[in-house]
C-alpha cells in the first residue's frame, strides 16, 4: 500500500517537474559549485597591500645565451609609499577622470564599460581596442596576473576586483593605485613620477602637472615625454583636464589657464645601462617594448634569455676598441661590428660603437646606421652575374671606358686590360666591376640586395652604375646578414635576438629553437617576427626579425663561385700579400671596402660557421688617414673571427652536386694539358666546363671531384693589381667613441693600395 502512495506520488511529481529540468537544476549547481571553488581559488592570491602594489619581481632582465646576466633596466627603487592624504587633490581628480570616472560608485568592475568595450571591438574596423578596465582591475592585473588576454583571465580579473572592494576602502584602493602604478621612464608611483618628471614632491605639483602625470599610464612609452610622441602626450593632457572640468572638478577658467600653461620636464634621468653589451641591450629592450609594451614588460618582470654570447662580445669589443686607439693618429675615432650565426639568424656579437661611455658619440649605434659600403658592395653584384650563368673565367675589360658618361676609375689610375670574373672580384677592380653591372642591370642587382635582407637602398631611380662600387647606403648589420646568405649555401635565416622569455611567474612568453628554426608563443602573443616597424627611426622595417624557416635565395651554386672567389687567397695577393689579414687559420671568405675619402672603411667576411662584418671610420662622416679596409677593418675582423672559431672544429665550404673543379690554363681557360705549366684548378658549373684543349691534341687533365663533399674552393693563380672605387660622398652621420686597449694588430704582409 505505501509503495503504491509512493509511485503515485513520484508520477505527480515528475509531471510537474519534467525529467530535464533535473538536468537544468543539475548544470546550475555544477556552475555554482564551479563559481564557488575558482573564487576561493582566485581569492587566496590576495595577500596583503604591498602584494597589490606589486614591488617585486618587476623590470627587465636580459641574459645571454648562456644565462650571465647582461642588463637590468632601472628597478625599483626603494618604496616608501606617500598617504593619500600627502597626495594632491587634483591628481586624485585628474586619476580618475581620465582612468575611471565611475571609480567610487561600481563594485570593482563596470558593466556599462565592458559592454561599452565589447561594442566598441567588435564594431569599430580600427586596429584600436577599447579596455573596460576600472582603476581596481588595473591594480589586480598589474600585480596578480599574466598578459594573457582571454575569457578565463578575465573571469579572474573581475572577481579579484570584487574582492578586493571588499576587502579595502575605496580610498585605500586609489592610495595602493596611485602609489604602484608605472608612469615611464622607471618610474612606478606618483612620487617617483613626480620627481623623475619635474624633481618635485607630488605636494608642489601643479594643476597642469597633475594632468600631464595622469595622461601617461595608458602608454608610459608612447606617451614618455623624452622618447615618445611628447606633442600626444600634452593633447592628452588637454583631454585630461576636460575631463575634470566636465566632472565639476575645477572650473572652466581653471581648465583653460591649465591648458596654457607651458610644462618644464626635468632633464630625463640618465641611463642605466648595464654596460656589458649596451647597444645590443637597448636594441632588444625596445624590440620587447614594441612587442608587449614597456608597461607589460616591466610590470611582467620579462627574464630574457638573449643569443648573445657575452664572453666572446667582451673579447670583440676588446679587439674593435684596441685597433681603433692604433689608428687614433690616423683620424680614426669610432668602429662597430656584429657577428652572426648564418645558420640559425642567431645575434652572437653586436658592438654599436669602440666605447660606448664616450660621451660625444659613443651612445651611437653604427651598427644599424646608413654609410656607404664602398667595394663591400660588389659580391652582391656578381653573384647576380653568376645566377644568370656567367662563370669566373668570362672575360671583362679593364680599360679606360665612357659609361654614357661615366667613367670610373681603378684607385691607382692604372688599368690591365682582359681579366677574368675572379681576378676582377678578387682584387676589387672598378671598371670590369661596372661593366658587369651594366651587363647584369642595375635593378636585377638591387632586387638581389633586397631578397638578401638589405632595406635601407630606398628610391631606386636614383641609382647608377656607381651602385656596384658602394653608390648606396647601407646598414652593417644588413650587409653582413647578406653575405650569411652565401655562407649558407644562399638560405637567408631570419634573424634573431631572443631565445626565451618568462614571466616574474615563471611562463614562458615566447621560445625560440635553433636547431629546429621554429618559435612558440604562448598566451596568445604577436611573433616577434611581426614588430618590425616603428624601431630606431623606422630603419627596422622588413628587417626580418623573427619568424621560423628559411629561404633560398641564391641558388647553391651560384653562392658556392662568389665564395669560392672570397677565399681565393692566391687570386688577391697582388695587392693584399700572400696571407693578409683576410685569411684565417681555417676556410674563410672575405671582402673589404673602402669610400671616396677615406670616410669609411670595411670589412665582412664567413666560414660556414660565422659571419662577422666591421666598420671602422668617424661618425660625422669625416675624412680618415689613408685607412682603407684592409689596413683598418681587416685586422680586427681577422681577430674576432679566430677568436671566435678557437678550439672548433674546421669546416670547409661545402662543393654543390652542380659544381666541378677542372684543371684550366691561365693563358685560355680551356682545359689543361698534362704538360700546362701554366694551369690552376678552377670551379665550373658541370655544364659550362670548357670543351676545348689547350694545347690541341694533347690528354686532358681534368681534375676532377663531383660529388659534393665538403670541400674548400681552390685558388687561383692570376695576378694584377687593384684599386678602390670612387665612390659618391658618404652620408654624415652621427657621433660616437674611441677605444681601449687590446692585443697585437694583424696587417697584411703587402698592402700597396687601400682599395677594396
Amino acid at each position: 500500500m505505501n509503495n503504491d502512495i509512493w509511485l503515485k506520488l513520484r508520477r505527480i511529481f515528475f509531471r510537474i517537474i519534467p525529467y530535464w529540468s533535473w538536468i537544468v537544476i543539475a548544470t546550475i549547481i555544477l556552475i555554482l559549485a564551479f563559481g564557488v571553488y575558482t573564487y576561493f581559488s582566485y581569492v587566496g592570491d590576495l595577500a596583503t597591500t604591498a602584494s597589490l602594489m606589486n614591488r617585486n619581481n618587476v623590470g627587465l632582465v636580459l641574459y645571454d645565451r648562456n644565462k650571465k646576466p647582461i642588463f637590468k633596466s632601472e628597478g625599483v627603487k626603494d618604496f616608501e609609499p606617500i598617504p593619500l592624504s600627502e597626495i594632491p587633490q587634483n591628481v586624485k581628480n585628474a586619476t580618475i577622470a581620465i582612468e575611471d570616472k565611475e571609480f567610487y560608485e561600481h563594485p570593482g568592475f563596470s558593466v556599462r564599460a565592458i559592454i561599452r568595450s565589447v561594442l566598441n571591438n567588435i564594431l569599430t574596423t580600427s586596429p584600436t581596442r577599447y579596455g573596460g578596465s576600472t582603476i581596481t582591475q588595473q591594480l589586480i592585473k598589474n600585480a596578480l596576473l599574466t598578459p594573457e588576454k582571454s575569457v578565463q583571465r578575465k573571469y579572474q580579473e573581475l572577481i579579484l576586483a570584487y574582492e578586493v572592494e571588499r576587502r579595502y576602502s575605496k580610498d585605500a584602493i586609489l592610495e595602493m593605485y596611485l602609489n604602484s602604478i608605472y608612469y615611464g621612464s622607471g618610474a612606478y608611483g606618483i612620487k617617483e613620477a613626480s620627481e623623475v618628471y619635474f624633481k618635485k614632491q607630488p605636494s608642489n605639483l601643479s594643476l597642469s602637472e597633475s594632468a600631464l602625470l595622469a595622461s601617461l599610464p595608458q602608454a608610459p612609452s608612447r606617451l614618455n615625454p623624452y622618447t615618445g610622441d611628447k606633442e600626444r602626450l600634452l593633447l592628452r593632457k588637454n583631454t585630461v583636464l576636460e575631463e575634470m572640468q566636465k566632472l565639476k572638478y575645477i572650473t572652466l577658467e581653471e581648465k583653460n589657464q591649465a591648458q596654457k600653461d607651458e610644462i618644464n620636464f626635468a632633464t630625463p634621468p640618465s641611463d642605466q645601462t648595464n654596460k656589458l653589451a649596451p647597444h645590443f641591450s637597448l636594441f632588444v629592450r625596445d624590440l620587447l617594448y614594441k612587442e608587449y609594451g614597456e608597461d607589460t614588460v616591466i610590470r611582467s618582470g620579462f627574464r630574457v634569455k638573449t643569443t648573445l654570447d657575452i664572453s666572446w662580445q667582451k673579447a670583440a669589443v676588446d679587439i674593435l676598441a684596441d685597433q681603433v686607439k692604433r689608428l687614433a693618429s690616423q683620424n680614426v675615432s669610432n668602429g662597430a661590428l656584429v657577428t652572426i650565426d648564418p645558420n640559425t639568424g642567431e645575434v652572437l656579437v653586436l658592438a654599436g660603437s669602440a666605447d660606448y661611455d664616450n660621451e660625444v658619440f659613443g651612445k651611437y649605434d653604427v651598427v644599424f646606421a646608413k654609410r656607404q659600403p664602398g667595394s663591400s658592395f660588389k659580391p652582391i653584384v656578381y653573384t647576380r652575374a653568376f645566377m644568370e650563368s656567367y662563370k669566373t673565367t668570362d672575360i671583362l675589360h679593364d680599360q679606360p671606358t665612357d659609361f654614357a658618361g661615366y667613367k670610373p676609375k681603378n684607385y691607382d689610375n692604372k688599368f690591365r686590360g682582359d681579366v677574368t670574373i675572379r681576378r676582377a672580384l678578387s682584387n676589387s677592380l672598378n671598371v670590369p666591376s661596372v661593366e658587369l653591372l651594366q651587363k647584369v642591370g642595375i635593378q636585377n642587382a638591387l632586387d638581389l640586395a633586397e631578397s638578401m635582407g638589405i632595406t635601407t637602398l630606398g628610391d631606386r631611380s636614383r641609382f647608377g652604375l656607381s651602385l656596384v662600387l658602394g653608390g648606396g647606403e647601407v646598414e652593417l648589420f644588413e650587409l653582413t646578414r647578406a653575405y650569411g646568405v652565401l655562407a649558407n649555401e644562399g638560405k637567408l635565416v631570419p634573424s634573431h635576438f631572443i631565445l626565451e622569455i618568462t614571466d616574474k611567474f615563471d611562463n614562458q612568453i615566447y621560445s625560440y629553437d635553433p636547431e629546429t628554426q621554429t618559435e612558440e608563443k604562448q598566451n596568445g602573443n604577436i611573433s616577434l617576427g611581426n614588430i618590425i616597424n616603428g624601431l630606431n627611426n623606422d630603419e627596422l622595417k622588413k628587417k626580418r626579425i623573427g619568424g621560423s624557416g628559411e629561404s633560398q635565395i641564391i641558388d647553391n651554386a651560384s653562392s658556392f663561385i662568389t665564395t669560392s672567389i672570397l677565399s681565393d687567397d692566391r687570386a688577391r695577393s697582388e695587392i693584399f700579400g700572400s696571407g693578409s689579414a683576410l685569411l684565417l687559420s681555417r676556410p674563410a671568405a672575405a671582402k673589404t671596402g673602402t669610400t671616396d675619402d677615406y670616410r669609411d672603411a670595411w670589412t665582412i667576411g664567413y666560414t660556414p660557421s660565422y659571419v662577422t662584418g666591421v666598420w671602422i671610420g668617424n661618425n660625422d662622416n669625416s675624412p680618415m688617414g689613408r685607412v682603407a679596409g684592409s689596413i683598418g677593418a681587416a685586422p680586427i675582423w681577422n681577430r674576432v673571427m679566430e677568436s671566435i672559431h678557437r678550439g672548433k672544429t674546421v669546416r670547409n665550404f661545402r662543393k654543390p652536386s652542380s659544381i666541378i673543379e677542372v684543371a684550366v690554363c691561365a693563358d685560355n681557360y680551356q682545359l689543361a694539358c698534362n704538360d700546362c705549366p701554366n694551369k690552376y684548378t678552377e670551379v665550373f658549373r658541370i655544364s659550362d666546363v670548357p670543351k676545348n684543349i689547350c694545347p690541341e691534341n694533347i690528354t686532358p687533365s681534368p681534375s676532377v671531384s663531383p660529388t659534393p663533399e665538403e670541400i674548400k674552393p681552390s685558388p687561383t693563380n692570376e695576378p694584377s693589381p687593384t684599386e678602390k672605387p670612387a665612390n659618391t660622398p658618404s652620408p654624415s652621420a652621427t657621433s660616437m667613441p674611441t677605444p681601449i686597449p687590446s692585443t697585437p694588430t694583424v696587417t697584411p704582409d703587402i698592402i700597396i693600395i687601400p682599395s677594396t
